[in-house]
């Protein structure tokens, strides 16, 4: 009986007696191949794990100025590049006319309380006097107290509307109402919303919270918010490295570090991506908010490992293997994966340092192979 060949083997050197040429290549872990496809030698090295992604540059705080009233922009202070201080006056806007007319309503209610509380106050006071001499009943001066009470509320009230008015930069008094709109904190005018002479809506008329006026930021701090990918989420920490480079200045390049890997995904197209937050560090000098940023997030790594190039890792029924080749046979060989990174897979089980592997499926290159004959 004749002896059994492998059929892979058996392949292998009927290919070979027909002396087709062998592949070789200097590149990687590639080595001189006496068999009708690329292979490469099991080595020991570093796994350096980097994710490649863009993402948006952001201001770490950023506040958006709306107007208080509705009315028409009669005068900036500021334009866009312009640093601001908090209180520093921005804009003076002058009500509409069913703004002014609010606003005339409001001051002639806190006047009309006034006098009420006043005339009130004076009745409970002579009320409590003739209680005092069984003039009248206690029922009566009760109700003089409630009153009294009602008109101080109502003024009150009154008072608060003004006084919240005022605090957003609404003048109440005098014959000349308008609205002075100063910032809410320091930082760098980054948007300008209206030009002088157009009309703006307030906060209070309509769904939205009223037209904005200007978008303020804090430049000192920077964030870059990457989009990645679900499935290299599970390489990311908070405090890995990255390196920031943008399209306007190619040769320089900013440095950041992971801030915050956030807990859920959100849909973007047809791929489920978390925003990872980014705070730039050295380098903010290039960037500039609403750029796009290309980032490079040092993942994990490790050094010293038993490792192939990714093109030997297949994948059979979902699970790796590998083709070992051994005594100028091909074989299977499933393997158990660690780190991977753009050009090596690390081998944690299934595989020795020194052993040669496949690139590429020998069953495909054979059948390659005699077609081209």
């Amino acid at each position: 009986m004749a002896p059994r060949v492998h059929p892979t083997r058996g392949l292998l050197l009927a290919l070979l007696a027909a002396g087709l040429p062998a592949c070789r290549s200097a590149s990687g872990g590639e080595e001189a191949s006496e068999y009708p496809f690329r292979t490469a030698s099991v080595e020991r090295g570093p796994i350096r794990v980097t994710i490649e992604e863009t993402g948006l540059v952001e201001p770490e705080r950023q506040i958006v100025v709306k107007s208080p009233i509705s009315g028409i922009v009669r005068q900036l202070h500021v334009r866009e590049g312009d640093s601001v201080r908090a209180g520093q006056l921005m804009a003076t806007i002058v009500p509409d006319i069913a703004q002014a007319n609010a606003l005339a309503q409001l001051r002639s209610e806190i006047s009309g309380g006034e006098i009420a509380v006043g005339n009130l106050r004076r009745e409970h006071e002579r009320a409590q006097e003739l209680a005092a001499r069984s003039l009248i009943s206690d029922s009566d001066v009760e109700a003089a107290r409630v009153a009294l009470e009602q008109a101080e509320n109502d003024l009150r009230t009154a008072r608060e509307r003004l006084r919240l008015m005022e605090e957003s930069g609404v003048q109440a008094t005098g014959e000349v109402q308008s609205a002075r709109i100063s910032a809410p904190s320091s930082g760098v005018v980054i948007l300008r919303g209206v030009e002088e002479g157009e009309t703006v809506m307030g906060g209070t008329s309509v769904f939205g919270g009223g037209t904005e006026l200007f978008t303020i930021a804090d430049l000192r701090v920077l964030l870059v918010k990457a989009a990645v990918n679900e499935v290299d989420i599970g390489k990311v920490e908070q405090g890995d490295t990255v390196l920031i480079t943008v399209d306007a200045f190619p040769d320089d390049t900013a440095t950041g570090v992971v801030r915050l890997v956030p807990p859920a995904a959100r849909q973007q197209e047809r791929i489920r991506v978390f925003d990872v937050e980014i705070e730039v560090r050295t380098g903010s000098g290039i960037l500039r908010p609403g750029m796009t940023a290309n980032v490079r997030i040092a993942g994990p790594a490790r050094d010293d490992v038993i490792r192939v190039p990714v093109e030997a890792v297949f994948f059979v029924e979902g699970n790796p293997i590998v083709y070992r080749i051994a005594a100028g046979e091909a074989e299977r060989t499933q393997v158990t994966l660690g780190l991977s990174d753009l050009s090596y897979v690390e081998i944690l089980e299934g595989l020795e340092e020194g052993d040669s592997v496949a690139l590429e499926d020998p069953r495909e290159a054979a059948r390659r192979a005699r077609a081209g004959r």
